[in-house]
């Protein structure tokens, strides 16, 4: 870490401090009454044993602060105590995944391969928590509580994030003795599929309207980006298998049918956490309710991307991932899919669904209108 962030601190919640038990960091206050002239002073040491009236004093203070540095240490702390209660400790960890998310993807922050080693360092301990959280949720359980936790502006974050825990579940079910290591790696996949994306021009990300055939060759590009920018950074991930992280950023595009890019990989080629990670990419994308937009209900939204399996979402994740979720019984009836370009990384006002159309006898399904929206598939 720079040595200028070393002198960075940030704000915690009072009700967050842990009692009863060692500290793991350092906690200051600002003692200074001067606009711009910050004082910090340590009033918190680690190893000392804080009870509740001790923190009651502390609102005296109106605010406390913790080290940039030492945020990782914070996060575990959350993880590690039981008297706290899951929402809060997953929204802190959340916040502070977002802000690493910002130093990535934010266009007006500088970018370095230094800063970006900083951010990926604070999204791994950002994760390590999260799985520290949530790792014995069930599917409905979790997405209750992604219901209850705030959005932000940019869809990136709060989808990434979503994407994270949702992969982290589904394989901790999937493969019950699923290492801690493993758990995390997938997560950081899940959170960092899209790394790539920082070097396409937010013109083209944007863009509201339909790609002409040369911007979505640019959009194709940012798998493959993505593993350059992690391999350049080269963090330190002790214990994590970093491979199969860069597999799930450059695979995330891949179809099962071989139909995605950038390699046109087929399901047999495809690494698990991949396989975990559009699944549980997709789910989101069309069941977590935003500001914006409308969520589909649970078995509309399976049953659509039912008709994606063998195409786009390998069947034996998806058929294990509906037995997760309680109470929905797939029969087959939904009339409404969604465009075989439907983009899951974008926000979309309102979800783009389409009614199926009919068979005829004798003929596969007629062809549907085609998208005047053409997005990234």
């Amino acid at each position: 870490m720079s040595q200028d962030q070393k002198t960075v601190y940030f704000t915690i919640d009072f009700h967050l401090v842990s009692r009863e038990k060692p500290m793991l960091y350092n906690i200051y206050i600002n003692s200074s009454t001067v606009k711009d002239k910050d004082h910090y002073v340590k009033i918190v040491k680690p190893g000392e044993i804080l009870t509740d009236a001790d923190v009651e004093d502390f609102k005296k203070y109106q605010r406390i602060h913790v080290l940039e540095s030492e945020r990782g240490l914070y996060l575990q702390s959350l993880a590690e105590n039981d008297d706290f209660e899951s929402l809060d400790k997953v929204t802190a960890i959340k916040d502070s995944a977002v802000k690493h998310l910002d130093d990535i993807f934010n266009p007006g922050k500088e970018f370095n391969t230094e800063i970006l080693g900083e951010a990926l360092d604070g999204c791994h301990d950002s994760m390590k928590a999260m799985v520290g959280v949530i790792k014995d949720y069930d599917i409905n359980s979790l997405k209750n509580l992604i219901g209850e936790l705030s959005f932000h502006d940019f869809y990136t974050y709060d989808h990434s994030i979503n994407v994270s825990m949702y992969s982290v579940l589904i394989y901790k079910q999937y493969r019950p003795k699923a290492s801690e290591a493993d758990l995390v790696a997938i997560g950081l996949g899940g959170l960092l599929h899209d790394l790539g994306k920082t070097k396409i021009s937010t013109e083209i990300l944007n863009k509201s309207g339909g790609l002409s055939d040369e911007e979505f060759a640019e959009i194709k590009k940012h798998p493959e980006l993505g593993v350059e920018l992690f391999r350049e950074a080269n963090p330190d991930f002790p214990g994590l298998k970093k491979e199969a992280i860069e597999r799930v950023i450059v695979e995330h595009h891949e179809n099962i049918d071989g139909s995605g890019y950038p390699k046109g990989l087929k399901g047999p080629d495809h690494h698990i956490f991949s396989k975990v990670v559009s699944v549980a990419d997709f789910f989101d994308a069309i069941t977590t309710k935003r500001s914006y937009s409308q969520a589909l209900p649970i078995e509309d939204a399976l049953e659509i991307m039912k008709k994606t399996v063998g195409k786009k979402i390998d069947a034996e994740i998806f058929d294990f991932f509906v037995k997760k979720v309680s109470k929905v019984i797939l029969t087959g009836k939904t009339m409404i899919e969604l465009p075989e370009d439907f983009n899951t990384e974008i926000a979309h006002a309102e979800l783009p669904v389409q009614k199926v159309q009919p068979k005829k006898l004798g003929e596969n399904f007629t062809k549907a209108p085609d998208n005047p929206n053409k997005i990234e598939k």
